[in-house]
C-alpha cells in the first residue's frame, strides 16, 4: 500500500522516508534466501513469516514496478538471470519490513497520537504554497494515490516506532578510539601500483564459431532470449479538457461567482514610498547607523528627501531621489514593509536594517484596496468556472465508471457510449514497457496484467494517467513471454560465444604471465612479450576513480608488501584482465585536515551502528519460521 501510494504521486518521494526509508539500510545487508523455506503457500500469499501472511499483490506490484523501471532504462527485457535474483530480493524486502513490524509491536514500542499527527501534517505534498498543512489538498493526494488517511496514518505510526528501534541500535553501538584511528588509517591506505591490462578482444581469434556451439549454447540458455510477455487492448479514455470544452457559463453564473467572491477580486493597497540607503562595509556597522541617522535628523528636519538621497544613497534608486514607486506589502517583508505600512503620507523612519543596509524610509502617497471591476476579471471567472465545472464532472464520471466496473460490467463499448468516452487500440502492449499513447504506468501495468483483465475478460479501470487523464481498457488478445527463434538470436549467440572465448583467452594468458611474475621475472619482460606497454608505477587510494573497480579492490585485497613486491591478477568487468605488482604501501597523512577526520571517524561509527543492525536484522530472520512463495511471480 505504501509503494501504491508513492507511485500515485508521481515522483512525490515523500513516502520514501516516511515509511521505508529508514529500515532500507537493512536490505543491504540481507545477503541471499538460502536459509529460508521455500514451501508452497497459497496463490494469495507471496510469503508468510511468523504464521502471517504477506498478500501476494503486494510482491506482483512491486515485480510490476521493478520490470518497468527496468524496460525504461535499458529498454529490453530483463535477462533470466537477474528475473529470479530481482524477484527474490522483492521476497526478501518484504518479509524483511513484516520482521520488524512484527518486532516493535512484540516490544510494544509506542507513539503518542500528537507525534504522529505532526509527522503526518509535514508531509510536504501535503502543504499548501505557503508551505502549511492543507487538508483538503492532504485528501486529494491520497485520493490520487488510492488510499486513505487512516491507511497513511498506522504506517506513519509504524515508521515512528522503526525509527525508535533503528535508533536505539545504531546509538548504542560504539568504537574505541583506538580502533577508531586504526580503522581511520586503513581506509586512507595508499598503496604504489604497476600493472598491464590484457584486453578480452585481443584474444578471440580468427576462427570462426562452430554452429554446433551456437546450438548448444541456445538449447542451454535459451531463457535468455525471451521475448516479452505482452497484449494487444482497447481502451477508452476521459479527458479533462473534453469536459471543459463542454462547459457554457452563462451571465448569470459568471456574476454569481463574482457576487459571492468580491473579496478575492480585490486591488490590493499600495504605498509610493522614498527611501535612502547606507550600506555597510565590511563589519563596520556603527559607522552606517551613525550615517543613517543622520539623514533621518536632516529629513525631520524639513529638507528636501529626494536631494538627501541623491547625496546619500548608493543604490540605483539615488538618481531618482530614492523612489521606489508603488509597492505593494507581500513585495517587502519584514522590518521595511513593517516601518513603510506603518507610516501615515509625509512621515519618515528610520533607520530601518535590511540585509542590504540601513534605510531612511519616506512615504508619499497612498492607494487604498479597492475592489475590481466585474470586467476587469470577467475572462478569469470564466475560465475557473470553466475549470471547477469540468473537475467535478471528470470526478463524478470517474467514480461512476468504477461502481460500473465493479459491479462486472465487460462491455467496453457500451461504457465508452455512456460515459462519451474516447476509443482506441493498441496492437502490442509490453509489460514493463507499455505503449503509446498511454505510457506504462504501475498502475495501468497492474490493471493490464491482473487476473481479472488477462484471464477473465473484464474491463479494467478506471485508471487515472496524471491528474487531467483517465482510461478504462479490455485485453483482446495475450502473448506470453516464448523463446525467440534460434535464426532471430544467432548473431547475438555468436557475439556471446567470441565474448566468452576472448574472456577465457585473456584469463589464461594472466595466469602465464602471473607465473612468469611469481618466478622473478620482471613486469616490464613480462608486458614486452605480451606486447603491451605497462602503466607507470603510481600511489592510488581505495577509491581513486582512475583505477577499474575491480583492479582496485584486487589492489587492497593482496596482501601488504614485507620488502618484495607481491603480484596478483584481477578479472576486470568487461571480461579483460590484468597483473599487478603491489611494490609500497603507505598511509595518507590527514593530520592536516582535522575536519575529514572527524567526517570519517563519523562515518566509522555510523558503519559500526549499521553493523549492529544488520546483526539484529540476521538473528531475527534466523530464529523466524519463514515461508517464500516464489511461484507468486507466475500467476
Amino acid at each position: 500500500m505504501l509503494q501504491r501510494i508513492r507511485d500515485g504521486l508521481q515522483g512525490q518521494k515523500w513516502l520514501a522516508w516516511v515509511v521505508l526509508g529508514a529500515i532500507g539500510v537493512t536490505f543491504v545487508f540481507w545477503g541471499g534466501s538460502g536459509a529460508l523455506d521455500f514451501s508452497g503457500l497459497s496463490r494469495t500469499e507471496a510469503a508468510e513469516v511468523e504464521g502471517k501472511g504477506i498478500p501476494a499483490d503486494e510482491a506482483t506490484r512491486a515485480w510490476s514496478q521493478a520490470q518497468s523501471r527496468w524496460s525504461q532504462q535499458f529498454g529490453t527485457e530483463i535477462p533470466a538471470d537477474q528475473r529470479v535474483k530481482m524477484q527474490d530480493r522483492i521476497l526478501d524486502d518484504l518479509i524483511i519490513r513484516e520482521l520488524i513490524r512484527q518486532r516493535v509491536e512484540e516490544a510494544r514500542y509506542r507513539v503518542s497520537e500528537n507525534a504522529v499527527l505532526a509527522e503526518f501534517q509535514n508531509i510536504p505534498a501535503f502543504k499548501d504554497a505557503e508551505g502549511k498543512y492543507n487538508a483538503a489538498q492532504a485528501r486529494e493526494a491520497l485520493r490520487q494515490s488510492n488510499t486513505t488517511e487512516r491507511e497513511l496514518f498506522d504506517d506513519t505510526r509504524l515508521q515512528l516506532v522503526i525509527n525508535q528501534l533503528q535508533r536505539g541500535l545504531g546509538d548504542s553501538s560504539f568504537i574505541i578510539p583506538a580502533e577508531a584511528r586504526r580503522l581511520v588509517n586503513l581506509e586512507n591506505e595508499e598503496r604504489e601500483v604497476q600493472y598491464i591490462e590484457l584486453a578480452a578482444e585481443r584474444f578471440v581469434g580468427s576462427e570462426p564459431i562452430d554452429e554446433t556451439a551456437v546450438r548448444a549454447y541456445y538449447d542451454k540458455n535459451g531463457d535468455r532470449f525471451m521475448t516479452t510477455e505482452s497484449v494487444a487492448l482497447d481502451f477508452a479514455e476521459l479527458r479533462l479538457e473534453q469536459l471543459a470544452s463542454k462547459v457554457t457559463p452563462t451571465e448569470a453564473d459568471l456574476q454569481k461567482v463574482y457576487d459571492d467572491n468580491k473579496a478575492s477580486y480585490m486591488l490590493e493597497e499600495r504605498r509610493r514610498a522614498r527611501h535612502i540607503l547606507i550600506p555597510i562595509n565590511g563589519d563596520d556597522d556603527a559607522a552606517a547607523l551613525k550615517k543613517a541617522g543622520a539623514a533621518l535628523a536632516e529629513a525631520r528636519a524639513g529638507k528636501d528627501f529626494a536631494e538627501l538621497a541623491r547625496k546619500y544613497s548608493t543604490d540605483v534608486t539615488a538618481s531618482s531621489g530614492g523612489d521606489l514607486g508603488f509597492i505593494e506589502r507581500k513585495q517587502f517583508a519584514g522590518p521595511f514593509g513593517d516601518a513603510l505600512f506603518g507610516l501615515k503620507v509625509g512621515e519618515v523612519a528610520g533607520p530601518v536594517k535590511s540585509q542590504f543596509g540601513y534605510h531612511v524610509i519616506k512615504l508619499e502617497e497612498i492607494q487604498p484596496a479597492e475592489g475590481k471591476p466585474f470586467d476587469a476579471v470577467r475572462a478569469e471567472i470564466d475560465s475557473q468556472f470553466r475549470k471547477d465545472k469540468s473537475q467535478e464532472s471528470f470526478d463524478d464520471r470517474q467514480e461512476a465508471l468504477a461502481e460500473a466496473i465493479e459491479k462486472g460490467d465487460a462491455n467496453l463499448d457500451a461504457l465508452t457510449t455512456r460515459f462519451e468516452l474516447t476509443r482506441g487500440s493498441i496492437a502490442t502492449f509490453l509489460r514493463g514497457g507499455g505503449a503509446e499513447p498511454l505510457g506504462s504506468s504501475p498502475d495501468l501495468q497492474d490493471v493490464v496484467f491482473s487476473d481479472a483483465v488477462l484471464n477473465q475478460g473484464r474491463v479494467g479501470g478506471p485508471i487515472p494517467l496524471g491528474d487531467d487523464r483517465l482510461v478504462i481498457v479490455k485485453v483482446t488478445s495475450h502473448r506470453k513471454a516464448e523463446v525467440k527463434p534460434i535464426a532471430e538470436v544467432h548473431d547475438e549467440i555468436v557475439a556471446l560465444l567470441r565474448q566468452e572465448r576472448g574472456v577465457a583467452g585473456a584469463k589464461t594468458a594472466a595466469e602465464s604471465a602471473l607465473a612468469k611474475l611469481n618466478s622473478g621475472e620482471s613486469l616490464a619482460s613480462v608486458a614486452k612479450s605480451l606486447d603491451i606497454t605497462p602503466e607507470p608505477a603510481r600511489f592510488v587510494s581505495r577509491g581513486d576513480p582512475s583505477l577499474a573497480a575491480a583492479l582496485r579492490t584486487a589492489v587492497f585485497e593482496a596482501p601488504r608488501p614485507d620488502g618484495k613486491p607481491v603480484a596478483r591478477s584481477a578479472t576486470l568487468d568487461n571480461g579483460s584482465a590484468a597483473i599487478f605488482l603491489v611494490t609500497r604501501s603507505r598511509a595518507a597523512d590527514i593530520a592536516a585536515n582535522p575536519q575529514l577526520a572527524r567526517s570519517q571517524t563519523a562515518m566509522l561509527r555510523e558503519r559500526v551502528g549499521n553493523g549492529a543492525i544488520t546483526a539484529y536484522v540476521d538473528e531475527m530472520k534466523r530464529k523466524a519460521k519463514i515461508v517464500k512463495n516464489p511461484k507468486v511471480f507466475e500467476q
